[in-house]
């Protein structure tokens, strides 16, 4: 029998969810069009229903396949499947494009309130946006884009996604492509997180995600290409947190990513390819702090960074390969950081094997990177050899695990993405969302599914299911669309 853990957390709520609109449905195997309000009279399309619908308005869409190209119109409404937890409800619900436009399209005035969850978006065709365009450059469209399978689509910028400002997440955004710039994502400027951005292409620049300026955390960006520069990243110049950033490549430079400068934090970036310059990064010249860059192959110079010249900290820099300068090359020193063959300067440099767990994984073969495990064996000299921040203080590692962990002799920082010590199933923050809601994240096992508890008053007061959540990964988060003035705990149990 497995184990049921059950972990509380409170958190006060500033602001109530808007007061509920009407709800139409949808489903494309009714026999004639009734007036969509309820399922026997339910649209046969979802345009039907967008057009009818207004602000705080809900529409709930039958599984089946829609040939259309739905357009939002500004409307901040709620355009959700009956279930977008469930991977199979959302195979099963698909809007196709039928490469006659952008699968949806937001004209870009729908605010936050707007959700667009739980569906198939597949065969677009556009100049901007092959699955999602969400307005123009100078109107991004603020509405949420979660749980759904973005795969299939074609645009000259922005393959699956363009021109989106508000929230993308949970998201499985797979074999897009671009002409130009962002096979999978381009110019989108909200949160990008906890998504897996898989197998899409660029002719130009950016394979999975070419100038997104919000920050990017806990996605797995993996097997994207570019035809020039930045095979997972290019141009993205703000947070890049928490991502494993494997196997992607460029045929020119950045195998991994390319001219970001950005804060790049606690990223595993590696098995990484460029035919020219920086298999793992190039030109990311701001700060490059706490990321093991490894297994990352040039063509011509630096297998792991080329030409990075802000701040490198606190990395583990290994088993990089180039005809030139493998592991850094034309870049600033580093400090703190576990270099191969390093006899440079920078304060706090060693050059001793980091002991990786198992860096060619169970099946012995280092070039199927998903199974190598890069984290740090117990006996690692990379252990509490790092340099303390301020922004440590509230971060967890690539596993959700406290960041200054007292992991061999001190409360120091490892090196690398990963911290030695003990791992624990547990809720390690919540925040206010963009809309006021409440944004619980824990520590879990990929593959496990979660139930989300709330209670307003303990103990006075039971406890009310909220939602079963299916794992995100090491760490899943959870909005609360019931928020409440009053203050609110929080209970997630593993099933």
């Amino acid at each position: 029998m497995r184990k049921r853990l059950s972990l509380i957390l409170p958190v006060l709520c500033i602001s109530s969810c808007p007061a509920p609109g009407a709800t139409w449905y949808v489903d494309d195997s009714v026999p004639a069009s009734g007036d969509g309000l309820s399922w026997e009279t339910a649209f046969p399309a979802i345009q039907e229903a967008i057009d009818a619908a207004f602000d705080g308005d809900k529409v709930f869409v039958a599984p089946g396949t829609y040939l259309e190209n739905a357009h939002f119109h500004g409307k901040s409404i709620i355009l959700r499947s009956t279930n977008p937890f469930d991977p199979g409800v959302v195979a099963a619900t698909i809007i196709d494009g039928n490469n006659a436009g952008p699968v949806v399209t937001f004209s870009g005035s729908e605010d936050r309130t707007c959700v667009l969850e739980g569906f198939t978006l597949q065969n677009g065709f556009a100049s901007n946006g092959g699955g999602v365009c969400g307005g123009t450059r100078d109107q991004l469209t603020r509405a949420r884009i979660q749980y759904n399978t973005i795969t299939k689509n074609k645009a000259g910028y922005g393959g699956a996604i363009a021109w989106c400002g508000g929230r993308i997440q949970i998201n499985t955004i797979t074999a897009n492509s671009a002409v130009y710039y962002g096979g999978g994502l381009w110019e989108c400027f909200g949160t990008i997180q906890s998504n897996k951005i898989t197998g899409n292409s660029a002719g130009d620049d950016g394979g999975g995600l070419h100038n997104c300026d919000g920050t990017i955390r806990r996605n797995t960006i993996r097997g994207n290409s570019a035809g020039w520069f930045g095979g997972g990243l290019a141009g993205c110049d703000h947070l890049i947190r928490n991502n494993v950033i494997i196997a992607n490549s460029a045929e020119w430079r950045g195998g991994g990513l390319w001219g970001c400068r950005a804060i790049i934090e606690n990223n595993l970036v590696a098995g990484n390819y460029a035919g020219s310059d920086g298999g793992g990064l190039y030109a990311c010249d701001k700060i490059v702090e706490s990321n093991t860059i490894a297994d990352n192959s040039a063509g011509g110079y630096g297998g792991g960074t080329s030409s990075c010249n802000g701040t490198i900290r606190n990395c583990i820099i290994w088993g990089n390969t180039a005809t030139n300068n493998p592991e850094i090359d034309h870049s600033s020193d580093p400090t703190y950081s576990c270099v191969r063959d390093w006899s440079a300067g920078g304060e706090g440099n060693i050059a001793e094997d980091p002991a990786f767990v198992d860096r060619d994984g169970p099946d012995d073969n280092p070039l199927t990177y998903d199974d190598n495990d890069y984290r740090l064996s117990s006996d690692s000299p990379c252990v509490d050899k790092g340099k303390n921040e301020d922004w440590m203080q509230h971060a967890v590692d690539l596993d959700g695990k406290t960041r200054i962990f007292d992991g061999g002799v001190s409360f120091t920082v490892d090196m690398g993405c990963y911290e030695v010590g003990p791992w624990t199933f547990g809720i390690f923050e919540v925040i206010m969302g963009e809309i006021g809601e409440p944004e619980v994240t824990w520590r879990g096992w990929p593959g496990d599914t979660y139930t989300v508890w709330s209670c307003l008053n303990l103990p006075f007061e039971g406890w009310v299911q909220e939602a079963a959540v299916p794992s995100q990964g090491t760490t899943t988060t959870w909005s609360d669309p019931n928020a409440a003035l009053l203050g609110k705990f929080y209970r997630v149990e593993r099933k």
